[in-house]
């Protein structure tokens, strides 16, 4: 019985420490992820500020370049919303769907609509600016993501 006894405590021990080493190595591997976490959503953040940055700084300029005699016309606003897809009902088009415009849709892009509209330069320059900004900040999301995933990756095959 002694014998038993003694072993049963020393194989006890032994997971005991097996366990705390588990242990500490999780946390360890834990904590790393944790950091590169915290300096991506931080990159992420300087990026998306400093694209805010540009933004306003672009949109100040927008009374110095435009005319207010410039005609933009209908035809104008349709080509331009076809051009980045918001002339498209989101509705019925089904997630990763290929955009295809319908024939009815094809046919009503080609008219040539010459009547003015009511938008004028300064609202397409607003349009872009922040299309442009919203557009940026995506792909610089991808990029922190894919970062993130490398990183996570490589932190997964380290011993």
């Amino acid at each position: 019985m002694y014998g038993y006894s003694t072993a049963n405590e020393a194989h006890e021990a032994q997971q005991s420490k097996a366990i705390a080493a588990v242990e500490q190595t999780l946390r360890k591997h834990y904590q790393q992820q944790l950091t590169t976490a915290n300096e991506s959503v931080a990159q992420l953040r300087q990026q998306k500020a400093a694209l805010a940055k540009t933004a306003t700084e672009l949109e100040r300029r927008i009374a110095h370049v435009s005319r207010p005699d410039c005609v933009i016309n209908n035809g104008f606003v349709g080509l331009y919303n076809r051009a980045i897809g918001a002339d498209l009902p989101t509705d019925s088009i089904a997630p990763g769907a290929d955009r295809t415009p319908s024939a009815t849709q094809t046919a009503d892009s080609s008219k040539y609509d010459t009547t003015v509209s009511d938008v004028n330069q300064q609202d397409i320059l607003r349009h872009v600016i922040e299309y442009g900004e919203r557009c940026q900040a995506v792909e610089t999301q991808l990029i922190q993501l894919i970062e993130f995933e490398e990183k996570m990756n490589e932190s997964r095959r380290a011993p």
